[in-house]
C-alpha cells in the first residue's frame, strides 16, 4: 500500500440504535468491541494497513466524532475533518476537490462496516464485499464510481443495526474478526478479563465471554455466552447476562435475565423484539421511592452523630498533625465549598449547604488509606452536624452536578449524602465517569442498614490491608 495514498471515511450517514422507526441516542459505531469502539478498531485496522491520513466527512453528530477521534495522533496518523450538509452526496465532494488527485486511489470507508483487509487487497482496484456477497461501501479505486470495480469477498465485521452489532460481538469472541487490538487478559480459553475485576466465588461464566476492567459480578450470576460487559458494571446477584452487550458504567439489578439485548445504562435495547425500554428511576430505585416522602428527609441518628463525635475527638491529633502538614508541605488551606444538599424535596430552588475538606475526591489516589486521611477524617465533623452520613454517595458543587446526565442529576437529588461511598472502596484511583453512575446507582438500591455495616466493614478492612 502507497503510504501517501489517502483514505476517504464518509461517516455522513451512521446508524443509530433503532426502535420502530425511533433513533436512540447512541450510534452504532461508539458501541464496544472487545474493550474499543468499533470506531477506534476501524481507524486501528486503517492504520496498520500503512495509511498516513484520513479525510473525514461529517454532516451530524459532528463534536462526536472528533471527540472520538481527535486528531489521530494515537493511530500515528494525521486527521482532517469536512463537513457536508445532510444528503450532499461525499463522491462529488472528492471528484470536484484539489486535495485528491486522479491518478492516487483512494481507499473508501465508512462507520456500518469493517472488512478484514490485508495489504495484499489493495494492489489492484476493487470493492469489498462480505462472504455473504453484501455491499460494504468499503471500495479502493482512483475513481468514486466502485460499480463497475472488480468485488472480493471478505470476512467483515457489521455495525449498521443492533442485530448486526451482536453478531459482530459473537463473531469476534469467536476468533473470526482480524486481527484486532483487545483489552484484557485472556485468563482461559475464550474469556477475557480487564483489571481490577471482581467475581464472586459462585459467577458462571460460560465462554466466549469480554469482561471489562472494575466490573463487579454478584453472587449466582450467570455471565455468557456471546457476551461484552463493559468497564465499571455491576451485575446483581442471580442475574444472567446471555448473547448480550452491557456498556460501561450499567447497573444490571437483582434477578434478571438480559437476553440479546443492548444494555446502555438506563436503556435496555432488545434486539429480538426491536424495542427500547428506558427504566426510569422510580424503577430502577423501586425500594427507595416507594417510602414515604417524609422519609426520605436525610436524618442522622443520634448514634451515629455520638459515634462520630468519639471518633472525631480520638482522632483529632492525628487531623491536626494533618492540618499542619497541609499548610506547611503542600500549602494548602483547609476548604470550604458550597454544595447541593441531599436528598432534594422540593421542585424549587436547590438548597445548598457548605462543607469543608483537605481534598477534592477528583484528586484521589492511594485507595482507602488516602481516603481515610483526606476525606474522612474532617468528614467526621459531618456527621456530628447532621450534613452527612458514615456511608452514602459524594457531596457535589453545582457546577459538577450540572455536568451530570439527566439521569445522575435526578439520582443524586434523590440520594443521601456520605463519607464513605461505595466508590470510595471499589477504586484505587477516582474512576471514570460511567463507573460513578454506576457505583451510585447500585448503592442507592442496595441503601440499607446491613449494607451499610457491611460497606463500613470493607473499608476498616481496607485500611489495615
Amino acid at each position: 500500500m502507497n503510504e501517501a495514498m489517502n483514505v476517504v471515511c464518509d461517516f455522513t450517514d451512521s446508524p443509530s440504535l433503532s426502535s420502530s422507526g425511533s433513533d436512540l441516542d447512541t450510534l452504532t459505531c461508539f458501541l464496544p468491541i472487545m474493550g474499543k469502539p468499533f470506531l477506534h478498531h476501524l481507524l486501528g485496522y486503517i492504520a496498520r494497513l500503512g495509511a498516513k491520513h484520513l479525510a473525514i466527512f461529517l454532516s451530524d453528530n459532528a463534536e462526536k466524532f472528533e471527540q472520538f477521534i481527535g486528531d489521530g495522533e494515537r493511530w500515528g496518523i494525521s486527521v482532517t475533518y469536512h463537513l457536508v450538509k445532510r444528503g450532499v452526496s461525499v463522491k462529488d465532494r472528492v471528484a470536484k476537490s484539489s486535495s485528491f488527485s486522479g491518478d492516487e486511489p483512494v481507499l473508501w470507508c465508512n462507520a456500518r462496516y469493517l472488512p478484514c483487509l490485508k495489504e495484499t487487497h489493495l494492489k489492484d482496484p476493487a470493492r469489498f464485499l462480505t462472504r455473504e456477497n453484501e455491499e460494504t461501501g468499503w471500495f479502493y479505486s482512483n475513481a468514486t464510481d466502485p460499480s463497475s470495480l472488480p468485488s472480493t469477498p471478505l470476512e467483515a465485521l457489521c455495525v449498521a443495526d443492533a442485530k448486526a452489532y451482536l453478531k459482530t460481538v459473537e463473531n469476534v469472541l469467536s476468533r473470526n474478526g482480524g486481527t484486532l487490538i483487545v483489552l484484557g487478559k485472556e485468563l482461559r480459553e475464550g474469556v477475557w478479563v480487564g483489571a481490577g475485576t471482581k467475581m464472586h466465588p459462585s459467577c458462571t461464566i460460560i465462554a466466549p465471554v469480554y469482561i471489562g476492567s472494575q466490573v463487579n459480578l454478584g453472587e449466582n450470576t450467570v455471565i455468557g455466552p456471546r457476551c461484552e460487559i463493559g468497564n465499571g458494571c455491576i451485575i446483581d446477584d442471580g442475574s444472567s447476562i446471555i448473547e448480550s452487550s452491557v456498556l460501561s458504567g450499567s447497573y444490571v439489578g437483582k434477578n434478571l435475565e438480559v437476553r440479546r439485548c443492548v444494555v446502555n445504562q438506563n436503556t435496555i435495547f432488545n434486539v429480538a423484539l426491536d424495542s427500547a425500554y428506558v427504566a426510569s428511576d422510580a424503577i430502577l430505585t423501586s425500594s427507595v421511592e416507594q417510602e414515604e416522602r417524609s422519609q426520605n428527609l436525610l436524618r442522622v441518628s443520634v448514634a451515629s452523630r455520638f459515634i462520630a463525635f468519639f471518633l472525631a475527638l480520638l482522632t483529632s491529633p492525628i487531623l491536626l498533625v494533618l492540618l499542619g502538614i497541609n499548610r506547611f508541605v503542600y500549602r494548602r488551606k483547609r476548604e470550604k465549598i458550597s454544595v447541593l444538599a441531599i436528598p432534594q424535596i422540593d421542585e424549587g430552588k436547590k438548597r445548598t449547604i457548605t462543607i469543608s475538606t483537605l481534598r477534592r475526591r477528583s484528586e484521589k489516589k492511594g485507595g482507602i488509606r488516602w481516603h481515610a486521611r483526606w476525606i474522612f477524617l474532617l468528614g467526621l465533623w459531618q456527621v456530628v452536624l447532621g450534613k452527612s452520613r458514615f456511608c452514602g454517595v459524594p457531596f457535589r458543587t453545582t457546577e459538577d452536578f450540572e455536568k451530570l446526565s439527566k439521569e445522575w442529576q435526578q439520582l443524586y437529588l434523590s440520594s443521601k449524602p456520605g463519607i464513605i461511598t461505595e466508590a470510595d472502596i471499589l477504586y484505587e484511583e477516582y474512576p471514570e465517569e460511567e463507573m460513578l453512575f454506576s457505583s451510585e446507582m447500585y448503592y442507592h438500591v442496595v441503601d440499607s442498614f446491613s449494607y451499610n455495616a457491611k460497606l463500613i466493614a470493607r473499608y476498616i478492612k481496607g485500611l489495615f490491608r
